[in-house]
């Protein structure tokens, strides 16, 4: 059944080394998609934009402005903490385990915080953000390749971080010239 919901499993895992009995390892692989053998950061990136899109809009539509923006800060802030967090307890000494998905959460949510400042929550914002996040983790210019370097739980978190930053910086530029 497993098979059938993530799809081709990785071979390069020995799956006695997760313990899938821990439900902090569940938020750690992104409720499954770090255990895609076919682009488990994309995925598990996919995901985070679906329960952004899903849970966390609707819960913020009736709230005020400001409340919003801070409750979002903190949800991301949160999230970052919770992934430096549970790294080192579901993937030991692991030096950047490819099964780990969460800090994909943190930077597609970083990179769609233009969004809920502009209130634009429109598919096509939304699929460019995804888009340029994609962008700058896989081609990792500049800071984003140092962090992704550092192979400790600081790195791994911070490279998709500042991917997001990146990705959020165009996306607010482009809403300032074209908005």
């Amino acid at each position: 059944m497993f098979h059938l919901v993530i799809g081709i499993l990785r071979e390069d895992l020995n799956y006695k080394e997760v313990n899938l009995r821990n439900p902090l390892t569940w938020f750690a692989v992104g409720f499954g998609t770090g255990f895609s053998s076919f682009i488990p950061g994309t995925l598990g990136s996919l995901l985070a934009l679906v329960l952004f899109y899903f849970l966390i809009v609707p819960f913020l539509k009736p709230f005020a402005y400001s409340f919003v923006i801070l409750f979002y800060i903190l949800l991301v802030l949160i999230s970052f903490f919770f992934g430096l967090s549970i790294y080192a307890k579901t993937m030991g000494k692991k030096k950047d385990a490819k099964i780990f998905v969460w800090d994909e959460f943190v930077g597609m949510w970083i990179a769609l915080f233009p969004l809920v400042i502009w209130d634009l929550f429109w598919l096509w914002c939304i699929f460019l953000s995804f888009i340029l996040f994609r962008f700058f983790d896989i081609l990792k210019p500049g800071p984003i390749s140092y962090f992704d370097k550092l192979g400790n739980p600081f790195g791994v978190m911070m490279d998709d971080v500042i991917a997001g930053l990146f990705s959020a910086s165009i996306l607010t530029i482009l809403f300032l010239v074209f908005y």
